[in-house]
């Protein structure tokens, strides 16, 4: 599949010296401080046959969920919902193995608003044949990551340039930058849109990756930001996303 859309390199003159580093979770949960929450949950499984099973969620941000599934092509669905069972988001992995076989996957969702006390896990496939929810399985576990501000720059009125500051509430992690960015691409919120926000990012947008080497953070955005609706559509977004890296 091809990949590309939008890079941004910001050259952060303080960090021109800076050994290389990747701001993503995979590069950063393992040595995450004690000021940010971590904690795995075990789920126990049971003794009927199914498709996926959760072994365990790792109760961070994000949140990653660990198991065994046995889907077409191995493609594997998460998606998480809040205390209140609102969707937080949707994702999908595949497992590692032969085709056909329980093999182990993981998966992981960034959490970019406050979900509340709990979370409901689900994981799932669709049907090749028409699209529907298969072996859905989930679970509930606690939800106790301590809460810290995020400052997002949302594109305001009909100016291409013009943005404002909303501030959200959202669970700590270490990797910040990336965090932000899938806060861009997940959309404004009920409140920051009553507050004039709009967001500039199309629907089905997503973060490939948050790297900063050398002095210079670069995103790389999914395809769909190949088509955004015109030089406008695509000013809007750079703006949107230079101005909240800025921060």
């Amino acid at each position: 599949m091809r990949r590309t859309a939008l890079a941004l390199l910001l050259f952060i003159c303080s960090c021109r010296n800076a050994p290389p580093r990747a701001d993503t979770a995979a590069d950063q949960t393992a040595t995450q401080p004690d000021s940010v929450a971590s904690e795995t949950v075990a789920v126990e499984t049971d003794t009927v046959a199914r498709e996926i099973y959760i072994d365990s969620v790792r109760v961070t941000n994000p949140i990653i969920a660990f198991g065994r599934a046995r889907t077409f092509e191995n493609t594997v669905q998460l998606r998480v919902r809040d205390a209140e069972g609102e969707l937080l988001g949707e994702t999908f992995t595949t497992s590692a193995g032969e085709m056909g076989h329980h093999n182990p996957y993981s998966a992981e969702l960034w959490i970019t608003r406050n979900p509340g006390a709990r979370v409901t896990v689900e994981v799932f496939e669709y049907s090749a044949r028409d699209g529907s929810v298969r072996s859905l399985v989930s679970r509930v576990v606690p939800y106790d990551v301590q809460m810290m501000p995020l400052t997002l720059e949302w594109p305001v009125g009909d100016d291409c340039t013009t943005t404002r500051p909303f501030v959200r509430q959202v669970p700590k992690t270490v990797a910040v930058a990336r965090l932000l960015m899938e806060s861009l691409v997940g959309g404004v919120l009920p409140a920051e849109q009553s507050g004039g926000a709009r967001s500039a990012v199309p629907r089905g947008a997503g973060v490939n990756s948050v790297v900063i080497r050398e002095g210079a953070l670069t995103v790389d955005f999914n395809e769909r930001l190949q088509n955004v609706g015109g030089s406008c559509g695509a000013t809007a977004i750079r703006q949107s996303v230079a101005r909240t890296l800025m921060r």
